[in-house]
């Protein structure tokens, strides 16, 4: 693994979400294809998929060599597939069924598409398991064939061979036919999604601060937060709800006299109490300078994102970054 991914994965370990998405993002079709191979189901293999990286990221920190993510991950996967076959799969009529294959087609060409839809399921599950896996891989993860030896913790050599077999016993037609179906079911940005807002899909956020009005106002008007609920005073406070980001968590604003101050670390070093997304920084940034707003300089913490922060009327650091797509 190169050395700027191996501070991706530090990142990450850190409680870093941005660098996680790149993890994701990354490692994405590859996992799937794990799930697949073992689940056969699409939706049975992308639900695993969801739980290995949940795992991975609440187990980061257990990692004691980043340069070995791929090959970590990949056992993560097996395992939870594996866990996923025992409760649920013993009920699927076998792997690779028809659930695997979506047609989109008119009737007559759908007839057709099944045809060999069928005729590329009973190939791949005639292949032994290492040579089924490295092709599904070659099929769907986007690698390499020296990021799948790396990934299946095999060497290259190994990979090479299983892979020109699986050709082999494939045939030319049905190998392309399969590359063709499986290429045609990668995951994309939803899936990414999904997995990120199990990550930092907390119910609900406690931000002490010394004016709720003030607050409130500074976070809907500069920070582009949903208001959920208005400032209302009560006789125990004022409070209010905002929202960060378009689906983020919400965040309770309750005013005290003798705030506690917010104080976050990451690997020994001061850090933003959230981040916000944005899909144009130089304009977000350009835009709380004129409204007088305390921001820092613009970073580039590429191929992760580009940042800066932002200081609230309290005295907290919020980050606002641009994620790269890959």
């Amino acid at each position: 693994m190169p050395n700027e991914e191996q501070e991706i994965v530090k990142r990450a370990a850190g409680g870093d979400v941005d660098a996680f998405r790149y993890l994701i993002s990354k490692y994405a079709n590859a996992v799937y294809a794990v799930a697949l191979n073992r689940l056969g189901q699409r939706s049975d293999a992308e639900d695993a998929a969801q739980e290995a990286f949940i795992k991975a990221w609440y187990n980061l920190t257990r990692l004691n060599e980043p340069g070995k993510f791929g090959s970590w991950l990949m056992r993560i996967v097996r395992n939870t597939a594996e866990d996923w076959w025992r409760k649920y799969g013993r009920l699927r009529d076998g792997q690779l069924e028809e659930g695997l294959f979506f047609v989109t087609h008119s009737t007559e060409e759908e007839v057709l598409q099944r045809e060999r839809d069928r005729a590329v399921r009973t190939a791949l599950k005639q292949l032994d398991e290492k040579y089924r896996i490295v092709a599904i891989l070659y099929f769907i993860s986007g690698f390499t064939i020296k990021e799948i030896a790396e990934f299946l913790h095999v060497t290259v050599s190994a990979a090479e061979s299983r892979l020109r077999r699986a050709k082999d016993k494939l045939k030319k037609e049905l190998f392309d036919l399969a590359e063709q179906t499986l290429g045609n079911q990668k995951l994309g940005e939803v899936f990414e999604q999904k997995v990120v807002k199990r990550i930092v899909g907390i119910s609900c956020i406690n931000f002490p601060v010394k004016n709720v009005e003030v607050s409130f106002q500074w976070y809907v008007q500069h920070l582009g937060c949903k208001p959920v609920r208005e400032p209302i005073r009560f006789k125990e406070g004022t409070n209010a709800i905002i929202q960060l980001g378009e689906n983020g968590p919400n965040v309770f604003l309750l005013e005290e006299v003798e705030r506690t101050p917010l104080h976050f670390s990451r690997n020994g070093v001061p850090a933003s109490l959230f981040e916000l997304k944005t899909d144009d920084i130089e304009s977000f940034y350009a835009q709380l300078q004129e409204d007088g707003v305390q921001v820092s300089e613009r970073y580039d913490n590429a191929p992760c994102s580009k940042y800066f922060d932002v200081v609230d009327p309290d005295g907290n650091t919020i980050t606002v970054a641009e994620w790269y797509k890959n």
